[in-house]
């Protein structure tokens, strides 16, 4: 039966090949079929059943809502089912078998359409006080009030939706609602505070210096042997506040979010501050720019206010993955030195200097002073194999070159200093831009060794979820928070907190975040007052599925504001829409094409045909509109089908590309060759990633002495942190194993699509039915792709979490909040076990466990509390060589019996630790 009673019939369609003879001659080659109903009504052709319509989930019903004109109306078997476009809704028109199934995804569009057809702009000139005529307010009070009429209008329209979505419709428009107030509020806000006002101009000043500066070319080191003097290339580029571009504009929903959270950014308790900011918009549309502009206010008014005039932490950034934190990180230093710049204009900003600091594993950076000396002694010394660890490779305000100095060779260049930018100062290693020209070249406030931080305390912090997990090992992080080594707090503790690509802290390591939260919390809650000051936290990401209870099980927050909230359909949202064209019309978008070939007998061949194919057919092009998609980029879900596929490089795609010169009688000129090809992946070393980058955004036909890349393989770590404009070919080798990770992937070409819309190759493989599922449903999956995303788990108090993190938190609330325990375990700290008792239930009774759970909970606390009490160790680290057993050893490393059964082993990062060893090939066996 179907909606209204009427019966339905399920048709099943078979095209079979029944011709005698060789494959290769009877064979039909890209075959279809088409089904019609002659001289049917409107409506013939029915959906599916949607399911997750009728389902409970709010989740799922604003799915229905949003993807109400995306049915599926017929599901393939051994080939992808869709329909012509005439059908949509109504289920006319014709439906489609294909074996080479193509979507092209809408492309979405920051832009703001008014009724007239211009477009809604937000100059940031006028708000950063460079326009004497125009302080920026009007546009300001626009991008309300044009809010305000759309939310109007979309009311109008809820009448006529299906009954079962007038409900679901009427809670998106109330928290548009809810934004558009916050928004009126904020404005009122600025209009009321001086210091607010001051703030958000600067921090639109500063935003706006550092947008200019980051576009400078990149500038290279020369050395001139005969002068022995370095020089840089281009010249070095003064902007002045007269030279900022009249034409850079903040995008509706950048600065609609900034107006938002202001009154929230503040060091002031209430109801928005104690809940959590959750900006959703896909991959490439500003995300960062939204939060820094809000970092920037935040540290602006707590200068402003006068109250703190010793430094202090005031921003602390979060990421997941290596490569993300390090590109951040050379962009949010861009930020902190136009801020830098500010103060030494505004005598008001105060003495302190704004600065930035790097917060990583001991792999991307040296964690102690000791360390950097070593690390910049070998960089010195050429020896081979020596890493740059220092993560800063250019003057984030000139883009001047630092690090190691060679020639285009690699080569060590005779005379010249072998690394430029990286000083040796007393016992530890600064930064100094090494173009004396540069405004920065007495010294960058940028830190990127841990007892650095801990001394300097930088104004921003960026670090990576795993090094918190230091809390339990490294007392002095306690600086960070504010609080001086005799254990009280001298300044305020960090009051935002920024966690980027949310929907990675999922699963087992959202587990683990999730239950150091409620320590990372206390210690950046502000104490002093009568009453406790939370910190503020924002977080971002492109995909997500029930965010809500991603956001209670990781912060405890139950009150979450999605920015930009949805409205009535998924292609208008206000400040994020469908791009069209002149006529209306969708604009370009990226077009994923499926391929699923059983008949070649392995995905390998497919590999070989398809890549082969899509590298050769870039000569099509006329050479100048060939670069977007002349490099082939890669993606693999494990490093073995990686490494499979290199050899494919190597032999047979070379091999089958001579075939096709020959079939189609190709000459040299018209023929592709295989020449560059790269790899991205985890096992590169930090310093390598930026340069295969930079490799990677060279333009075709080449640049000086570098080639274009060919070909790009790439693992996991491609998911975020890519941002390569040129690139617009992609292939997916297997179908990821999340649709989040599909869509991110994928995200990384194509970004400039009113340009060079970008080609996603997805290849299925024929021996797994999920990636034959995923190609019979192909449109379908494509067409309503954000609604695929899977939902999340974190589950922070469950028993493995608590069994190998509990005992983690409890030593790093002893050794970090100033409470006796911080120096030894003993004697027990019994006030001090109570309190981070409670901390812990209080969270775990927000994340609503029954009793049984609690009872859990309880139970492990209990004997955590007990085993340090009786055990009375004497120091809480140290090594085995003497009685004195410590408490603390580190998760998967080697300790006597007796120690294991008297300490805590404890993890120094949030993932999966396991015990290693070396194996050794020896030759005294053989005869």
């Amino acid at each position: 039966m179907v909606p209204g009673g009427q019966p339905g019939v399920l048709v099943t369609v078979t095209l079979v090949n029944r011709s005698m003879g060789r494959a290769d001659e009877v064979g039909l080659f890209q075959s279809e079929f088409r089904v019609r109903i002659e001289g049917a009504a409107e409506g013939a052709f029915l959906p599916y059943p949607d399911v997750g319509a009728s389902a409970a989930d709010p989740e799922e019903l604003s799915n229905a809502l949003l993807y109400r004109d995306a049915q599926t109306y017929a599901v393939g078997h051994g080939c992808a089912a869709e329909w012509s476009e005439d059908t949509g809704a109504l289920g006319s028109g014709e439906l489609v078998a294909q074996c080479l199934p193509s979507f092209e995804a809408p492309s979405i569009s920051p832009d703001v359409l008014l009724e007239d057809g211009t477009r809604l702009e937000v100059p940031m000139r006028p708000l950063a006080g460079l326009d004497p005529n125009d302080d920026g307010m009007p546009a300001l009070v626009t991008v309300v009030a044009e809010y305000e009429r759309w939310i109007e209008r979309q009311r109008v329209k809820v009448a006529s939706l299906p009954e079962e979505l007038r409900e679901t419709a009427s809670r998106h428009l109330d928290a548009c609602d809810d934004a558009a107030g916050r928004m009126r509020s904020g404005l009122e806000y600025l209009r009321d505070d001086a210091h607010a006002a001051q703030a958000f101009q600067l921090a639109n000043r500063a935003m706006l210096i550092q947008q200019e500066r980051g576009e400078l070319k990149l500038r290279d080191a020369h050395f001139d042997a005969k002068t022995k003097r370095l020089t840089f290339s281009p010249p070095l580029v003064d902007v002045t506040d007269d030279q900022l571009s009249p034409t850079r504009s903040w995008r509706a929903f950048q600065i609609a979010f900034f107006l938002m959270s202001l009154r929230s950014a503040a060091d002031e308790p209430g109801l928005e501050r104690s809940g959590v900011e959750l900006i959703w918009f896909p991959t490439g549309g500003g995300k960062t720019e939204a939060y820094l502009a809000l970092a920037a206010f935040h540290m602006l008014l707590r200068r402003l206010d006068g109250s703190d005039d010793q430094p202090a932490v005031d921003v602390l950034m979060r990421y997941t993955l290596r490569l993300l934190t390090s590109q951040q990180f050379q962009r949010a230093s861009g930020l902190i030195l136009a801020l830098e710049s500010l103060r030494n204009e505004y005598a008001e900003l105060g003495p302190r200097e704004f600065s930035i600091g790097l917060w990583v594993g001991g792999a991307s950076s040296p964690n102690r002073r000791q360390e950097a000396v070593a690390a910049l002694n070998q960089l010195n010394g050429g020896e081979a194999g020596a890493s740059n660890r220092f993560v800063l490779l250019r003057c984030p305000w000139c883009r001047a070159q630092m690090g190691p100095l060679r020639s285009a060779a690699g080569r060590r260049i005779r005379g010249a200093p072998a690394v430029i930018g990286y000083v040796r100062s007393g016992d530890t290693v600064v930064f100094r831009c090494p173009d004396m020209q540069c405004r920065f070249s007495s010294g960058l406030p940028i830190y990127v060794i841990d007892e650095d931080l801990y001394e300097r305390r930088p104004s921003f912090v960026i670090g990576t979820v795993d090094k918190f997990a230091n809390l339990a090992w490294r007392p002095e992080a306690r600086a960070l928070f504010g609080i001086a080594p005799s254990g009280e707090r001298d300044v305020r503790p960090p009051g935002l907190i920024v966690q980027d690509e949310l929907h990675l802290i999922a699963g087992p390591l959202g587990s683990m975040v999730g239950l150091y939260e409620p320590l990372l919390e206390y210690l950046c809650t502000d104490h002093r007052g009568k009453k406790p000051v939370p910190p503020k936290i924002v977080s971002s990401t492109a995909t997500i599925r029930r965010y809500r209870e991603q956001i209670l099980g990781l912060y405890g927050r139950s009150d979450v504001t999605l920015f930009p909230p949805p409205g009535l359909d998924a292609g208008d949202s206000f400040f994020a829409s469908y791009a069209r064209t002149v006529d209306g019309d969708l604009a370009s978008g990226r077009l994923y094409l499926g391929v699923h070939a059983p008949g070649l007998g392995s995905l390998q061949t497919a590999q070989v045909r398809t890549f082969s194919a899509a590298m050769q057919g870039v000569l099509d092009l006329e050479p100048e509109g060939r670069d977007p998609w002349w490099t082939l980029l890669v993606f693999f879900n494990s490093l073995r089908e990686l490494g499979g596929a290199l050899s494919l490089f190597q032999s047979d795609i070379p091999d089958y590309l001579h075939v096709l010169r020959r079939r189609y009688g190709l000459d040299a000129q018209h023929s592709r060759w295989v020449r560059a090809t790269e790899e991205l992946t985890g096992r590169l070393r930090d310093d390598e990633i930026p340069e295969k980058l930079e490799t990677l955004g060279v333009k075709y036909p080449g640049e000086g002495e570098r080639d274009a890349i060919d070909v790009c393989l790439a693992s996991s770590i491609l998911e975020v942190g890519i941002d390569i404009d040129r690139l617009s070919l992609m292939a997916i080798v297997g179908q990821p194993k999340t649709t989040a990770q599909y869509i991110q992937v994928s995200g990384r070409i194509g970004r400039r699509w009113w340009e060079r819309p970008g080609l996603v190759l997805s290849l299925y493989s024929a021996s797994k039915p999920r990636d034959r599922s995923h190609f019979e449903r192909f449109r379908s999956y494509h067409q309503r792709l954000y609604a695929q995303v899977e939902p999340t788990s974190v589950t922070p108090f469950s028993p493995p979490a608590l069994d190998r993190a509990i005992r983690a938190v409890i030593t790093g609330y002893l050794r970090q909040t100033g409470n006796v325990g911080h120096d030894a375990p003993y004697p027990f700290p019994s006030d001090a076990i109570d309190e981070v008792g409670v901390l812990l239930r209080n969270r775990a009774v927000a994340l609503g466990l029954d009793e049984r759970e609690l009872a859990e909970f309880d139970q492990r606390f209990k004997r955590s509390a007990r085993e340090l009490r009786d055990w009375e160790r004497q120091r809480w680290t140290g090594g085995y060589q003497t009685a004195d057993i410590p408490m603390l050893r580190r998760a998967g490393e080697y300790a006597p019996p007796e120690s294991r059964r008297i300490s805590w082993e404890l993890p120094t990062s949030m993932r999966n630790v396991d015990a290693e060893c070396q194996g050794s090939i020896t030759t005294l066996y053989l005869a």
